[in-house]
């Protein structure tokens, strides 16, 4: 075959072939990018869905608890624990995450209180009405004592039938409770029990939430309602609301401003006329802000901060509790 027959048979030069390549790679580059980004969305959007669905869960029950803070409670008594401002873990924001504790009454019926022996921790409470199928369900628990002045939240249990003919009408009908040795109440009216009888008796709740790091380091909201304290079996309380929680913050909002903690309201004596500077102590709105995370690592558009990157989102809310609320509409004459 003579060297003339080859001459159809040409191949690309050199700068075709860079041509050819570099579009190939172009082409490439440009699949391989939509192909991460759609990676990168599909794991993105259902974690974010979740740490959304997961603020707003949490949100809802702090505001339902927060909204019944006070119920059962004389008008002027202090529904919110102070002091519980900064005590969680660092938060994104570089400020460490508040706690709150809500003071309430369940929805068991109240009843009226006829004796008390004797005073102080280790009494026996009677009260005048049986104790209903509500309250043997519920104990042991706390127990709100109190009067239009004062309160305290007591651990009480049911000894035996929980019955005593030792005051009101109908002897062996009378409900009987008692506040035993070694569990200090969780709040004590001024000057304790003394010789001071309260007009009722109800089951009682202290709310508490706060915000701890698991064993894998995260963040996670958790709430109790028996103000962090164990269970009769000795177990925690604690039960774990929402994951990825990782910050929150309270604001109280009484007559004057708003303040991060909601301070002492002491009407003593004087509740039976209260002055616009009693009524300014009252806590009328709290502010909560909760920060969530996604649990998902290396995820697009997350975010840096003092406890490490994340993609991150927030919700506020103000709420308005009942109790507090109904005080000042009585003394506005709206109620």
């Amino acid at each position: 075959m003579g060297p003339d027959s080859r001459q159809g048979e040409r191949g690309f030069s050199l700068i075709e072939l860079m041509v050819a390549m570099v579009a190939t790679l172009v082409v490439s580059g440009a699949v391989y990018g939509l192909l991460t980004a759609g990676n990168s969305a599909f794991r993105r959007e259902p974690a974010l869905a979740d740490r959304q669905q997961n603020i707003r869960v949490a949100l809802d029950i702090i505001s339902k608890d927060v909204f019944r803070a006070g119920f059962g409670l004389p008008p002027f008594a202090q529904a919110f624990t102070d002091g519980l401002d900064a005590l969680g873990p660092m938060g994104p924001g570089g400020v460490k995450a508040d706690e709150i504790e809500v003071f309430a009454a369940t929805d068991c019926p109240h009843l009226g209180v006829c004796l008390i022996t004797p005073q102080g921790t280790g009494s026996s409470v009677t009260t005048f009405q049986a104790l209903s199928a509500c309250h043997r369900d519920h104990l042991p628990t706390y127990v709100i004592l109190g009067d239009h002045e004062k309160w305290g939240l007591y651990w009480a249990e049911m000894p035996g039938a929980a019955t005593s003919g030792a005051c009101g009408p109908g002897a062996g009908t009378n409900g009987h409770v008692t506040l035993p040795r070694g569990q200090e109440p969780l709040v004590n009216p001024p000057g304790g029990l003394g010789t001071w009888v309260p007009n009722y008796m109800m089951l009682g709740q202290a709310i508490r939430y706060r915000i701890t790091l698991d064993a894998e380091g995260t963040p996670n909201l958790e709430r109790s309602d028996m103000g962090g304290r164990p269970l009769p079996d000795g177990s925690s309380s604690w039960q774990t609301i929402a994951r990825g929680i990782e910050d929150l913050q309270v604001e109280y909002e009484n007559g004057t401003d708003w303040d991060d903690t909601p301070g002492v309201i002491s009407c003593g004596l004087s509740c039976a006329a209260p002055t616009t500077a009693e009524y300014d102590t009252l806590v009328r709105r709290v502010r909560i802000r909760l920060s969530a995370r996604s649990t998902e690592a290396a995820l697009q558009g997350q975010t840096t901060s003092a406890v490490g990157d994340a993609v991150r989102g927030q919700l506020v809310t103000d709420i308005a509790p009942r109790a507090a609320n109904s005080t000042l509409g009585m003394a506005k004459g709206e109620i």
